[in-house]
């Protein structure tokens, strides 16, 4: 009788221990409710990003006119402020994602170190600091010494983002429209398997000559009030690996355990069975 108990109770702490990792690996699933309504969550308008020095920069600039409100000749203006910048080629490690494009050529401009970039005719232009609005209407706003109602567009064609650790698919990912969740960088990436850890992302962010480390628990749906739910350019996420994944490196853990508790469990039912026969 008292073998059988034992043999019980062992039955049951390995089906607790293998009920117990899923839990974890189930998004926002905290403070849940069995309520067949919708929930509603006021939340903050996201903050525009700022331009950072090492950004590189796409503008573009058109106008409904190409007559020259300056003395630039005969010489189309749109056609040269058009052509200025470098040629980059921005790539994505997991296969483009994000609308970057794996090996796609722009013409753009590098904002250096100073936080300027070196525009045709104006010279050099300080743009760190500004979001991409700003850009737009003081671009406009300088150009119009030279172009008739110009218009201007600009985009970061280098927002990359790194995604490491334990997920599908490690790499780089260009986002061409500047906005990328963490759970965006996630997905590209190939998710999270179960031998990676969801409560406890963790978030690397360069920012005015600091370094940030933020953990992210995406078990908790508290995750989308984070001030790091949504990523800024050149921010690396680390998934770090669950303890089964670091486990594997003990051979008796990784080979010899998974048949033990096989033939644990085929003993079990062969007792129980004869048990019942008697």
């Amino acid at each position: 009788m008292r073998q059988t108990c034992y043999l019980v109770a062992a039955a049951i702490v390995m089906l607790a221990a293998s009920c117990a990792a899923p839990q974890k690996t189930i998004y926002f699933s905290d403070n849940t409710p069995l309520d067949p309504h919708v929930q509603v969550e006021n939340i903050e308008k996201r903050k525009e990003i700022t331009i950072l020095p090492g950004d590189i920069l796409a503008i573009n600039v058109t106008t409904i006119s190409s007559i020259t409100a300056g003395g630039m000749g005969a010489v189309d203006p749109v056609t040269i402020f058009n052509e200025g910048g470098t040629n980059f080629s921005i790539t994505s490690s997991i296969g483009g994602a994000g609308g970057g494009g794996a090996g796609s050529s722009n013409k753009a401009f590098l904002v250096d170190d100073n936080g300027f970039i070196d525009y045709p005719v104006l010279g050099k232009v300080k743009l760190s600091g500004m979001t991409l609005r700003q850009i737009k209407e003081m671009m406009a706003n300088r150009l119009e010494d030279f172009i008739k109602e110009p218009v201007v567009e600009a985009r970061i064609i280098n927002y990359r983002i790194t995604v490491l650790g334990e997920v599908g698919s490690p790499g780089s990912i260009v986002a061409s429209n500047q906005k990328l969740s963490v759970i965006d960088a996630i997905a590209l990436a190939g998710d999270i398997p179960i031998t990676g850890r969801k409560d406890n992302v963790m978030i690397v962010r360069e920012t005015e000559g600091r370094r940030e480390y933020a953990r992210l628990n995406l078990n908790s749906r508290n995750v989308f009030s984070s001030p790091y739910y949504y990523l800024k350019q050149n921010d690396l996420i680390y998934v770090e690996p669950a303890r089964i994944r670091r486990q594997e490196s003990n051979e008796f853990l990784r080979f010899y355990l998974p048949t033990f508790t096989s033939l644990l469990s085929t003993a079990i039912a062969i007792y129980g069975v004869t048990q019942i026969v008697k």
